[in-house]
């Protein structure tokens, strides 16, 4: 669904949703039952973060072609443990 701008010549600019590509030319204002004209402004864009968009990518192929775990993830690596004054007190595995 697709929100599209009219210009009610008695009220306000108002919007109403239609399935792409089904919009009107013009539209009742839903406040005073004028037929309103079909206004066009700029489109909606917006950006996704690259791994947003990586797993969406992800899902999507997934969805049909299910990934398969052939093997355990290794284990972390067991470092040094970086202490911070607040959890310096807490047991350690």
């Amino acid at each position: 669904m697709a929100t599209y701008g009219y210009n009610c010549p008695h009220c306000r600019e108002i919007e109403v949703t239609f399935p792409i590509g089904t919009a009107p030319a013009e539209a009742s204002c839903p406040g005073c039952g004028a037929a309103s004209a079909r206004a066009f402004s700029a489109p909606t864009l917006v950006r996704t973060r690259a791994a947003v968009s990586a797993h969406v990518r992800r899902a999507e192929r997934s969805a049909s072609e299910p990934e398969v775990v052939t093997c355990l993830p290794g284990r972390r690596p067991s470092g040094a443990v970086a202490l911070h004054p607040a959890t310096g007190r807490l047991p350690r595995p």
